[in-house]
């Protein structure tokens, strides 16, 4: 047997793109799979070794077929090292055509049961292999679920970035993206980079582009999903930082009882109170709150959880808190107080180009006083 693995070795390297060379060979490939024994383990080791042969030579359909038949049964078996060879060996076969293993595929989900960690984990690589536009849903909601029970962080990283990943390439519509995406700043915490919640902030503020009352209906149902998530007790620094800027945005979109504009300013107000990893989180909040004081200046500017806020950050220990709260003051200032604030502190213009004075030629009036 050992003789005949080291010569599927050497077809392999040979039938490597040459489909004349690899036609010769089918045959016998297809012979050494059907008189394998696969009831020892030396059987089982040629079976393997034919499936890594078929996926590296030039593409057989019926070859992949029998392939994908025969390693299969590795992953139905009771035996960890054959379910862990047959996972193995069907994500060989889904490198060359995902087709092959879709009828596996709930046989693979059960793989992630297994209490075997070195198995659980070339399962989740398989089923991101496996993933397409039609069960994405089900394999990241199972994604989501062993996020949710992992302790493991080299683990919670990976399943952040394969949801994350499959959520961009596969996602049905927007609203699924935005809850997955949720889901995965939530349970995720301080392994979700920073580019996923900017990913996330992109896409509500750009829409679709199509049609702007569909859009207005989507980020409608962003506000509903993200407004009550402040009453949380606890929530990762960077899910607290994404529901202030989509509040800061689009507040004023909210249709659930009980959340006007005031109550959400106060849900704001009362986050700042919270103890956060990151220095930059409360100035979100900061920044939030004053966005929504300039879209609606008349109702709010006398607000006194607005004024009270401000006053108390206006002596906080960071910097960057300070001179939020005296920039807003400055701007309160009247006369022109609000046109200026709605200028500065514009509604839903973060997709919006910025138009820079690269020569800062506003500053040559200064200039030429000060010489």
């Amino acid at each position: 047997p050992w003789v005949q693995i080291r010569i599927l070795c050497v077809l392999g390297m040979l039938g490597q793109a040459d489909q004349r060379a690899s036609g010769e060979m089918y045959e016998t490939i297809q012979e050494a799979l059907r008189r394998a024994d696969s009831g020892v383990n030396v059987g089982y080791a040629i079976i393997y070794e034919c499936v890594k042969t078929i996926t590296k030579i030039y593409p057989s359909h019926e070859l992949l077929e029998l392939a994908a038949t025969n390693i299969g049964r590795f992953i139905s078996s009771d035996n960890h090292n054959l379910k862990y060879l047959g996972v193995t060996g069907l994500a060989l076969i889904v490198q060359v055509n995902p087709v092959y293993a879709a009828e596996h595929q709930m046989t693979v989900v059960e793989c992630l049961e297994d209490p075997d960690d070195t198995l659980k984990r070339k399962t989740l690589d398989l089923l991101f292999r496996m993933t397409n536009g039609g069960n994405v849903t089900v394999v990241v909601e199972k994604f989501v679920t062993h996020l949710r029970t992992s302790v493991d962080q080299h683990l919670r990283r990976e399943l952040v970035n394969r949801i994350s990943e499959l959520a961009e390439r596969f996602s049905p519509d927007n609203e699924w993206y935005v809850r997955t995406m949720t889901q995965v700043l939530e349970l995720g915490g301080s392994v979700v980079p920073e580019e996923r919640a900017f990913g996330l902030m992109k896409l509500i503020a750009d829409g679709s582009g199509a049609d702007e009352d569909a859009d207005t209906q989507f980020r409608e149902f962003v506000v509903n999903t993200y407004v009550s998530l402040l009453e949380k007790t606890t929530i990762p620094d960077l899910l607290v930082q994404v529901t202030a800027w989509i509040l800061g945005e689009y507040a004023s979109l909210c249709s659930l009882d009980g959340y006007a504009v005031d109550d959400i300013i106060d849900l704001l107000a009362d986050a700042l109170d919270r103890p956060f990893e990151m220095q930059s989180t409360k100035g979100y909040l900061l920044t939030a709150i004053m966005k929504l004081t300039a879209q609606q200046y008349d109702a709010l500017s006398t607000n006194p959880q607005v004024k009270d806020t401000m006053t108390k950050f206006r002596n906080a220990r960071s910097t960057d808190l300070q001179q939020r709260c005296y920039e807003f003051g400055a701007l309160c200032q009247p006369p022109g107080s609000a046109p200026l604030m709605q200028e500065i502190l514009p509604y839903d213009a973060f997709s919006e180009e910025v138009d820079t004075d690269s020569s800062l030629s506003f500053l040559d009036g200064y200039v030429h006083s000060a010489l």
